[in-house]
Order: structure tokens, then sequence, then C-alpha cells
């Protein structure tokens, strides 16, 4: 007889899939779980199945290939997704988020200072309708209401230039405590 449980709890591949779905709920194929997740597409193809099975995930046949997305009807998503949650850090989380958005070189997380605002400072070459999604799926992962955030978006060669003419706001935010979400701390 199945244990579903144990089946949901087995697998490392399986919890990062899960982790993926959890931080950015958008629909995947394969070969973008695979690429985001840096694991075989044979490995993701038999956790997605799996999962798929269960009633977890949904697969759904678009073009040449099937994506999955979060079954939302499953009774299993939301207990899932509050375990996932709490086992995980909302910026690990956050920085799975964020590498699944096309055109991030490199993500900051400045937590708030004396203003109580938080600073999520995006560089990259990210289309400019995508950055208000950005933005509420950061505060919904970070649990913080939409107004107590702040991004910064800049362009890679307007960030180095920022640096350079030393600019206030850019200064200010490499040198507060920050955590690297994509990308490497090299200003």
């Amino acid at each position: 007889m199945n244990d579903p449980l144990a089946e949901l709890l087995s697998s490392r591949v399986r919890a990062a899939v899960l982790t993926r779905f959890v931080a950015d709920p958008a629909a995947a194929s394969l070969t973008e779980l695979a690429r985001a997740l840096d694991l075989s597409i044979s490995s993701v193809q038999h956790e997605c199945y799996k999962l798929e099975r269960l009633g977890v995930l949904t697969g759904r046949r678009e073009g040449g290939s099937r994506r999955y997305y979060l079954s939302r009807d499953s009774p299993l998503v939301e207990p899932l997704t509050a375990l996932v949650r709490a086992s995980r850090d909302s910026t690990v989380l956050l920085g799975e988020a964020l590498r699944t958005v096309a055109g991030i070189e490199r993500a900051l997380l400045v937590p708030p200072a004396a203003e109580g605002v938080t600073y999520l400072v995006l560089i990259g070459e990210v289309a400019l309708d995508e950055l208000d999604g950005v933005a509420e799926r950061t505060a919904a992962l970070l649990t913080l209401p939409l107004d107590r955030l702040a991004l910064a978006f800049y362009r890679p060669d307007d960030w180095r230039a920022r640096i350079a003419e030393g600019h206030p706001l850019v200064q200010r935010l490499l040198a507060a405590p920050h955590v690297v979400l994509v990308g490497d701390d090299e200003p």
C-alpha cells in the first residue's frame, strides 16, 4: 500500500522542486526546473511525475513541452507550502524566486534600517512590466506589507556608474548589512 507522507518526504530533489514552486508558483517545464535547480532533467521528471500522481502538481501539455504548476485543488498543497516556508529561510526562498526572473544578474536584500523599509536591489536587464510582480512576490515571501518594501532597480551600466560617482543611495545600500540573493557580493 502507498504511503503518501513517506513519498512526499523521502527525496531531496522532491524537496527542491516543492521549494521552487513555493518560491515561484509560475508554471515551469522540466527543462526550466532542471536548469533552475541545477539538476538533471531525468531526476526532475521522476519527481514531477510522482508529485503529479500524489496530486500536488498538475501537468499540462503546452506546445512541445509539459508544464507543471501547484495543484491548488489538492488538500496537500497548503500544508506543504507552510512546511516549506517553515523549514526554509525566507531569503533562500526569495533567492529561488528571483533566479527564475529573466535578466536578473544580482539581487541584494537590505534589511530595514531606521526608517523601517526593506530594500530589494535588482541589477540586470529585467523587463519593467515584471518589476511589480517581483515586488509583490518579495513582500509575500518576506511577509512584509508592500509599502515597507522599496525596490531599487538598476541596469548593470547604471549601477557601475552610480558606484563610480559615489551616488548616496547606492553607497548607503552597499555599506549597510545586506544579503546577496542572486549573483555575488562584488559591487
